[in-house]
């Protein structure tokens, strides 16, 4: 009885501690005892421990955990996490451009591969677009998986995921997905071009457009991308590289011609990108740079900029208000993809097939 009672205590304390983030210190060298009559008897917990162990195991329910930062002025960011999707849908507002975006899932269609808690995931981030409302989706750098054997050939596993993943967001309907200098690596040795709309102001090459121009209530927004080179030592065949600080001077020049707001994404490149902000002509930056903290969005050289978190671990959303044309608040919302989040249907079920392409590969490679 007290091996049992033990292990139900140390089991509680983890799950209490995995559940809200502290953990809880009982005395267990002694067995509890009662008195009675005079004479002790051993009373057995290990019943009602077993009843609160699997409560406290359960997915917490409820309102979802929040956490609020503010930065400059007009500017705030808020944390979402846990609870269903309708607990995390943004409050109404009047938001008259709403932008929902990803990067750096490397070809993972799937949550990341943590024991504790894996999150991201194509699948859970189109059950939370399905159920908010409409937007421009888009998907910034390294979305593809750049592994190469030495020769530089790509690595069977890598082309496989990447032609997968192609799908995937296809099937999200995504806006427009931003080519880093990783992703050109992917391109460059994928056999047919995805048929995406995919856009680069530095990076050239069949099937990406300096550009895209997208609407969203009767605002046209232009769309563009900067990404550092890369080593001049690695070949991608097809493509080309160009300075980021000077090749896309033009492309925004034009966009400010055609378009009532300019978003701009960096990946990599941000000496650049501050260059390229002095004209005044971009209005929103999205950054991708492996982040994973918390941060307000701030405000350079006239722009807007919030920060894409690494691996589509949190799916952003950006939603901003307008006042005479210029931006006049806006709130940068991260939606956690934890185990709470549902996986859509369809999206669930490409990436079975992907893992099951997947393990079939394995298995023709090394006979097992």
């Amino acid at each position: 009885m007290a091996r049992n009672l033990l292990w139900s205590l140390d089991m509680w304390n983890g799950c209490i501690a995995h559940n809200r983030g502290d953990s809880l210190s009982l005395d267990t060298e002694q067995p509890p005892t009662s008195m009675r009559g005079g004479k002790k008897k051993s009373v057995d917990y290990t019943v009602p421990m077993l009843t609160l162990l699997l409560i406290s195991c359960l997915k917490p329910s409820g309102p979802p955990m929040k956490r609020v930062a503010r930065g400059d002025e007009g500017l705030s960011a808020e944390w979402v996490a846990e609870g269903s999707i309708q607990s995390r849908l943004a409050a109404p507002d009047e938001a008259d451009l709403v932008l929902y975006y990803l990067g750096e899932q490397k070809g993972d269609i799937s949550p990341c591969g943590c024991l504790d808690n894996p999150r991201g995931g194509l699948p859970r981030a189109a059950s939370y677009l399905e159920a908010s409302e409409a937007g421009l989706v888009l998907n910034g750098g390294y979305w593809l998986d750049d592994g190469a054997t030495l020769d530089g050939s790509p690595m069977a596993d890598a082309l496989l995921k990447n032609e997968w993943f192609v799908k995937g967001l296809q099937q999200l309907g995504t806006t427009a997905v931003h080519v880093g200098f990783d992703d050109l690596i992917g391109l460059s040795r994928m056999t047919t071009t995805p048929d995406l709309p995919m856009f680069s102001a530095n990076l050239a090459g069949e099937g990406i457009a300096s550009h895209i121009i997208a609407t969203h209530q009767d605002l046209k927004i232009g769309i563009t991308g900067v990404s550092h080179p890369g080593s001049i030592t690695i070949s991608t065949p097809g493509y080309t590289r160009e300075d980021p600080a000077l090749a896309p001077e033009q492309v925004i020049a034009t966009l400010a011609e055609q378009t009532d707001l300019i978003v701009l994404f960096n990946h990599g490149a941000t000496k650049a990108t501050k260059k390229l902000l002095k004209s005044g002509l971009v209005d929103i930056v999205i950054d991708t740079a492996h982040h994973r903290g918390f941060d307000p969005p701030f405000r350079h050289g006239g722009a807007i900029w919030v920060r894409s978190h690494d691996q589509g671990l949190r799916l952003g959303e950006l939603r901003i208000g307008l006042e005479g044309g210029d931006i006049a608040w806006a709130i940068d919302r991260k939606i956690d993809m934890d185990t709470t989040m549902p996986d859509h249907p369809d999206q669930a079920v490409l990436a079975k097939e992907t893992k099951r392409a997947l393990k079939a590969l394995d298995a023709k490679l090394f006979n097992r």
